[in-house]
């Protein structure tokens, strides 16, 4: 399965004005769910997802297809037991691709469709991996380390030993990890302010290191940029969280956090890197994506100055009397 990409991008600058632009994107997405099958069969998702339908903004029209598809291999008295084996370790990719490409969507599905390989005994290190990535895209941590006690002769990722949820109050949030109480603590996405910027960027991407040390050499652009500003890791497949560790320690000017669930960020298209969203008051107003080349600095400087001014203009009293 592909992830979100660490791509250089020439240089897209989008300002968040109303065009036709949200018109042709419906339009496409009608069109492509209107060429999909009418009903998916076992082992036809996963490929009909990567066929340009793995960004999360494809999420209401696809994840209802994976739905019915699974509802009619469910049906009828004798389950997901009527299935052949072929068909329902195809069933198992497709569970494990939706909970890939749409993080933690679908975890109730994929876990009644393990428990049938399990009980049939063709449940291999494979699918005890895509279980586990499931259980960690949707943020149950205790069911993806039991799941790893389970069968500790299998490679899956290691994690923190606690779990600090905090309050589930709505609204964005982040998990910090501090690698000295081996602790990873949610919390939310403060706005203080008006103006905010996210920063979608992953050690892991070269073009993100560029972009992250381009502004460490560059004070000036720094001061352009809100002062509220996050730098927010997507989490593909895994949490990576000893690349966040030792990036964090080097770069406290740039330090990471990890998105909580990706589709709750709705003005997050993609999660591809790297990515910088300008926010006034919650609504995105800018958004630069990629780093092709230093010259993306004035890109982001112009974004920045936009973003600004959007918010400025948003702090003026109404004019009245007119």
């Amino acid at each position: 399965m592909r992830g979100p990409t660490c791509a250089s991008t020439n240089g897209l600058h989008l300002a968040m004005t109303p065009s036709i632009r949200s018109v042709l994107m419906s339009l496409v997405l009608l069109f492509w769910v209107m060429q999909a099958k009418a009903e998916l069969q076992p082992g036809d998702f996963q490929a009909y997802v990567e066929d340009g339908r793995s960004e999360t903004q494809f999420v209401d029209e696809v994840l209802p297809l994976f739905d019915a598809m699974v509802t009619t291999a469910q049906s009828g008295p004798s389950g997901l037991r009527k299935l052949e084996d072929g068909l329902l370790l195809a069933l198992a990719a497709d569970a494990a691709a939706a909970n890939f490409y749409y993080p933690g969507s679908r975890p109730a599905p994929h876990v009644d469709i393990f428990e049938e390989l399990e009980r049939r005994g063709i449940a291999s290190e494979l699918q005890v991996s895509d279980l586990h990535r499931t259980f960690i895209a949707a943020r149950m941590w205790e069911d993806a380390k039991a799941l790893a006690k389970r069968f500790p002769g299998f490679e899956l990722e290691t994690l923190p030993a606690h779990f600090d949820p905090g309050a589930d109050t709505g609204g964005l949030k982040v998990w910090d990890f501090d690698p000295s109480t081996q602790t990873l603590r949610r919390h939310d996405l403060n706005a203080t302010g008006s103006l905010m910027l996210v920063i979608i960027s992953h050690p892991n991407c070269g073009f993100s290191r560029a972009a992250l040390r381009a502004l460490e050499a560059d004070p000036l652009l720094v001061q352009e940029l809100p002062e509220q500003r996050y730098f927010v890791a997507p989490t593909p497949g895994g949490l990576q969280l000893e690349s966040i560790r030792k990036w964090n320690a080097v770069h406290p000017d740039s330090r990471h956090v990890l998105v909580d669930r990706p589709l709750a960020w709705s003005f997050v298209k993609s999660w591809n890197t790297p990515q910088f969203f300008f926010l006034v008051d919650g609504l995105l107003v800018e958004h630069v994506v990629g780093w092709p080349d230093e010259a993306q600095g004035d890109v982001v400087r112009d974004a920045a100055r936009g973003a600004r001014s959007r918010a400025e203009r948003a702090r003026q009293p109404a004019l009245t009397g007119r």
